[in-house]
């Protein structure tokens, strides 16, 4: 959305609604929008009581008021003791719920009297550093501590932001506004005990530009670009490895030499556009490879990721274990304005992470950022989404968007072997081929085949929808190569190949029971197997796949399963005099009726 330079209004939060025009046209369903309870779900996180006994004790050990260390460890970490990683080269990463640098973390233990590796790790003595530090840099100010608005130059000083305009962003714009909206009974005793912030610092309103391609966002322009040799084919999604604030102060500055075009604030509601869409930001430092992305665009190869990528940094930590929906749902109206505007695909091979194109040395945005959520939301802003043909039929026979799939969420998409079509749904999918037909996959076996890489994975395409197994305790897919079986007890696991033909001759789980693990290779390298619920299948080149169950497995197992003497399993368990018997490589396991043992055997 390309936007005239003007002048916006900037108050606590930004109208986001406008991000996405509607001018695309009319399909076949129509996708809704994920409604988020910003309010809500901030509210409830600002006042998480789980850490109030921390920073009440350690604010009176060094006066300082509780709700003030709260609101700085919420804006920081939203009270996660993280460990940061380097985003910015010349940026020191940061560490525990306070986000301290390496420098200030030591500093703050000894103030408090404790190791710097206690302060990093413990959340106690971590609190109590920060609490020490802060103390400390009030004391050397000389500042009035029975006003709240007077711990500003503290709150800035322990901040590690080095920019006064960033650290007037920091506090006003986020340490003094959180906690003027409420951190629960922390800020409701600061404010009694008339010390509390004035109406007045609840985010500071000013003035500045719009964005020149996101109507939503601040115009913060950095000086760290140059002209893009080619337009933009990708977006990358990255992590601050800090707060908003000190983000995108770093990315202004000239002398970091670093830029992104975008930096999403934690509440989603603020976004800063510091590079326009059409010029080249510097915010990824990794030449192009194909292989880092599923073998998708190889043309690119060789080229600087700068050349053709949007950047778009979030507040927060590739370490964390959760992001906030309100964040999430913000970047996903900026995603699908900026993938709308380029012709961008909305999917994993264009839409992705920093640490996926530079994984020598970057993780960010790390293991929990929410792929799925994400992109679903950034199609359901885009408006409309078309499901047609064999899919459509498919959907329709499940019940429509009444039905377990829900509403539509991407359009009818190519898969990236250029063989099948598919459509997301909110809660699943449906895949199709000419070979296969239109099949759908949700819930947890959806996410497991997910995991595995959908389509390009060992399993290939869904050749049944989900069902419920005979017994009725759980649910399966088939796939072109083999199965994922779910139950409530085992979770979701796949089988296939020849030990899925096995497992399938003994008569499914109803023979071992259901798959406890997914296929896995030997410690040996040689073999490859599943463990069931009561047993296990081993396969190798040279043995084939054969079970083992009960107490001979047991037996099998306390000897050191294929690295024992034995060696692999020959023949799957059979009949005995008075017991049953498998044989091995170089022996037999023998259980007896009798005494209801196992005896080994060599050959």
């Amino acid at each position: 959305m390309k936007n005239k330079p003007g002048i916006v209004v900037l108050a606590a939060s930004l109208a986001l609604t406008q991000a996405c025009g509607t001018n695309e046209p009319q399909q076949e369903s129509v996708a809704p929008a994920m409604a988020v309870d910003v309010k809500g779900a901030e509210a409830s996180a600002r006042e998480d009581a789980s850490f109030d006994g921390l920073f009440r004790e350690a604010g009176q050990e060094f006066d300082v008021p509780p709700a003030l260390l709260k609101s700085l460890a919420f804006v920081q970490t939203r009270y996660q003791m993280v460990e940061g990683a380097e985003e910015f080269e010349g940026r020191p990463a940061v560490h525990g719920m306070m986000a301290l640098s390496e420098a200030l973390l030591e500093e703050g233990a000894k103030l408090a009297g404790v190791t710097k590796e206690q302060a990093r790790t413990d959340a106690r003595a971590h609190v109590r550093a920060a609490a020490a530090l802060l103390s400390h840099r009030a004391g050397a100010l000389q500042l009035d501590r029975t006003r709240a608005e007077n711990w500003a130059p503290a709150v800035g000083a322990v901040s590690g932001i080095e920019s006064e305009e960033g650290r007037r962003g920091f506090v006003h714009g986020e340490v003094f506004r959180v906690a003027r909206l409420g951190l629960g009974t922390l800020s409701a005793e600061w404010a009694a005990s008339g010390q509390g912030l004035a109406e007045q610092e609840l985010g500071r309103n000013e003035q500045a530009l719009a964005a020149p391609d996101y109507a939503a966002a601040v115009w913060r322009p950095s000086p760290n670009f140059n002209a893009r040799p080619m337009a933009p084919r990708m977006v990358v999604i990255h992590t601050c490895e800090s707060s908003y604030s000190g983000c995108w102060s770093w990315l202004i500055n000239s002398t970091s030499q670093v830029s992104a075009h975008y930096v999403v604030r934690e509440d989603g509601g603020e976004i800063s556009q510091l590079v326009r869409d059409g010029s080249r930001a510097w915010h990824i430092g990794a030449t192009y490879q194909c292989s880092n992305n599923s073998g998708m665009e190889c043309g690119l190869n060789g080229k600087s990721s700068n050349d053709f990528t949007i950047g778009i940094e979030h507040g927060g930590y590739a370490a964390q274990t959760t992001w906030p929906a309100a964040q999430i749902d913000a970047s996903a109206r900026l995603l699908c304005d900026m993938t709308r505007d380029h012709g961008i695909p909305r999917d994993r091979y264009h839409v992705v992470g920093h640490g996926q194109l530079q994984p020598y040395n970057r993780t960010d945005p790390g293991a929990n950022w929410p792929w799925t959520d994400y992109l679903n939301r950034a199609n359901a802003h885009c408006g409309t989404c078309s499901v047609g043909g064999a899919i459509l039929e498919r959907y329709n026979s499940l019940g429509g968007a009444g039905g377990v799939l829900g509403g539509c969420m991407t359009s009818e998409l190519t898969t990236p072997d250029g063989r099948g079509r598919y459509n997301h749904f909110q809660n699943g999918s449906i895949y199709w081929t000419q070979a296969t037909g239109a099949w759908a996959v949700h819930g947890l076996i959806r996410a497991k085949w997910e995991q595995m890489g959908w389509e390009r994975s060992v399993l290939g395409y869904p050749i049944t929808n989900e069902m419920t197994t005979p017994d009725t305790v759980g649910r399966y897919n088939h796939f072109e190569q083999g199965s994922i079986y779910w139950t409530p007890e085992t979770g979701a696991h796949e089988v296939h190949h020849l030990i899925r033909e096995k497992w399938a001759a003994l008569g499914w789980e109803k023979g071992l029971g259901y798959p406890t693990t997914d296929e896995m290779a030997t410690p040996d390298t040689v073999g490859r197997y599943n463990h069931f619920q009561t047993g296990s299948i081993y396969w190798t080149p040279a043995t084939g796949a054969h079970e083992v169950r009960g107490l001979i497995r047991d037996k099998w197992a306390s000897l050191g399963w294929e690295k024992s003497t034995l060696g692999y399993p020959v023949s799957d368990e059979y009949a005995v005099t008075a017991g049953r018997e498998s044989e091995f490589q170089k022996g037999y396991l023998t259980w007896s009726s009798a005494t209801n043992s196992v005896s080994v055997r060599m050959k």
